[in-house]
């Protein structure tokens, strides 16, 4: 998905596995018909933790000077919080618990605000709401009452489980991230034209809310660029383009428990980070071959969009030029 975050425009939508309206066995197969962009929810994982981290920081429950010591496996309440390799990190400060994705260290960070605040806080975000997207079958994602945030329950949602969203959700949300802090209302629809060429109807920019000061959303861009120029990120990176991104690795929740090998690898990013023209989220649910994370299968076809649209782009320019 590809989204103009300045004013919440879609550019572009793909969903796999398609079908084709001439072949009458793919229409017979509902997965095929879902568009997975609105339609299918699943759980961000670690593309979560930026919109943690702002509202942390908003709330003044984290500064960005801080550190925190970042062990393999950490306990909270009644559970416990582990990092997604082998080993810990020791102690990172704010800027490094996002570039190399520490859950334990977001862990620690979400759980400052209380879990009422941030139950509100995300919702603000869009998040367990409708997106208003002018499109069929799109779902609302999920997002427990605060009443049943107990336990290790906010560190869970802090790294981005325990919830559900669409990936137009989270396109959105980065959207508001790039602009500066601004959460606006996606669409698809530019204007309807009737057949005696008079406008019917124009899509006009349409601000929702403020989720993020213009200073913080600075701070978790330049966290973001951070992510791919020495981060879990660096798969995403294009030489000479500024890129703001983060990786997402989340299991795949099933009849109340998490699926063994069972994945979705996701990589959300936006440029030119300091004045975002572009955001793309590639979400790819199960990954064959062995490797899952998102920042090994997920990056690299980040990576080829942006090479893509930068080359149509440039080719365009020259043409304009002539």
């Amino acid at each position: 998905m590809c989204m103009d975050p300045q004013t919440g425009a879609i550019l572009s939508m793909a969903s796999w596995p398609t079908f084709n309206p001439n072949v009458r066995t793919d229409l017979s197969k509902t997965q095929n018909l879902l568009n997975n962009s609105v339609g299918r929810t699943y759980e961000p994982g670690s593309t979560f933790k930026p919109i943690v981290l702002g509202i942390s920081m908003e709330r003044g429950s984290v500064h960005p000077n801080e550190s925190f010591h970042c062990p393999y496996r950490i306990k909270i309440a009644d559970g416990h919080i582990s990092e997604a390799g082998k080993n810990g990190f020791g102690r990172l400060s704010v800027p490094e618990i996002l570039a190399k994705s520490s859950n334990t260290g977001m862990a620690q960070i979400g759980i400052r605000v209380k879990p009422f605040n941030m139950y509100h806080s995300v919702r603000e975000w869009g998040f367990g709401k409708p997106t208003g997207i002018e499109l069929p079958g799109a779902e609302d994602g999920l997002l427990s009452s605060p009443e049943q945030w107990r336990g290790v329950v906010p560190s869970n949602i802090a790294i981005g489980q325990g919830l559900a969203i669409t990936p137009l959700h989270l396109a959105s949300a980065i959207s508001a991230i790039a602009n500066g802090g601004n959460l606006l209302r996606p669409h698809i629809v530019s204007k309807v034209v009737d057949s005696s060429g008079n406008i019917v109807y124009n899509e006009e920019r349409q601000f929702l809310r403020t989720v993020l000061s213009p200073q913080v959303a600075l701070w978790l861009q330049r966290a973001m660029v951070d992510t791919v120029v020495k981060g879990t990120g660096r798969n995403g990176a294009v030489p000479g383009i500024s890129i703001a991104a983060k990786t997402g690795t989340a299991q795949i929740a099933e009849r109340g428990e998490y699926a063994k090998g069972r994945w979705v690898s996701s990589f959300a990013g936006f440029w030119p980070s300091s004045d975002a023209r572009y955001v793309v989220l590639v979400v790819i649910g199960e990954p064959s071959k062995g490797k899952y994370y998102g920042g090994d299968v997920a990056a690299p076809v980040f990576r080829r969009i942006v090479e893509d649209m930068e080359q149509i782009g440039l080719l365009a320019a020259v043409k304009t030029e002539g």
